[in-house]
C-alpha cells in the first residue's frame, strides 16, 4: 500500500503507519532473530505531530459514531482487552453523558516500551492526550494510544475519556 494513505484508511484497514516514522530503515528488512519473550523490541522512531495526527483521526471517527469501525482496525492488543460491544458501548455511555465535541486540544505526546510481566500488554506504545470540550461545556481528557504491532504497523491500542 502507499505509504501517504490517509491515517484513517491507515487505521481501518492495518496499512503501515510509514507516517509515524521518521526516518525509513537504511537497509532492507532481515528476518528479526529469535529473542526472549521478555525482550520488547523497539519501534521506529515517532514523529509527535504524526502521533497527535492519527490520535486525532481516531477521536473523531468516534464523533463520526464510526466506533465500531475504529474496534475492528484496532490493535490484537485492544481487541483482546475488550469485545466490540463493550468497547462501542463503553465510550458511546461516556461520550452520550458529555454531548457533542465542540473543541479538542492535545496537550501531550508520549512513547513507551513497555515489559512483559505487567498489567499492559508488553510492547512498544505511543500516546497523545487531548483536553475536549463538549456542548455540555463540560470539559474531558481523551487518550488515544496506539501499539507497534508484530507486522510493523501502528493500531490502536486503546481509547478513554475522564
Amino acid at each position: 500500500m502507499n505509504a501517504r494513505l490517509p491515517l484513517a484508511i491507515a487505521l481501518l484497514f492495518g496499512a503501515s503507519f510509514a507516517a509515524i516514522a521518521q526516518t525509513p530503515p537504511a537497509t532492507p528488512p532481515q528476518p528479526a532473530p529469535a529473542r526472549p519473550a521478555a525482550v520488547v523490541r523497539a519501534a521506529p522512531s515517532a514523529d509527535p505531530n504524526a502521533v497527535v495526527q492519527a490520535a486525532l483521526t481516531v477521536a473523531q471517527l468516534i464523533d463520526q459514531g464510526q466506533t465500531a469501525q475504529v474496534w475492528q482496525g484496532a490493535s490484537p492488543v485492544a481487541r483482546a482487552a475488550a469485545t466490540e460491544k463493550q468497547f462501542v458501548d463503553g465510550i458511546a455511555t461516556r461520550r452520550n453523558a458529555l454531548g457533542t465535541p465542540v473543541s479538542r486540544e492535545w496537550t501531550s505526546v508520549s512513547r513507551n516500551l513497555v515489559p512483559a510481566g505487567g498489567n499492559v500488554p508488553a510492547g512498544a506504545y505511543v500516546s497523545a492526550r487531548f483536553q475536549t470540550r463538549f456542548s455540555t461545556n463540560r470539559v474531558a481528557e481523551e487518550l488515544v494510544s496506539l501499539h507497534y504491532d508484530d507486522d510493523n504497523t501502528w493500531r490502536l491500542a486503546g481509547y478513554t475519556i475522564n
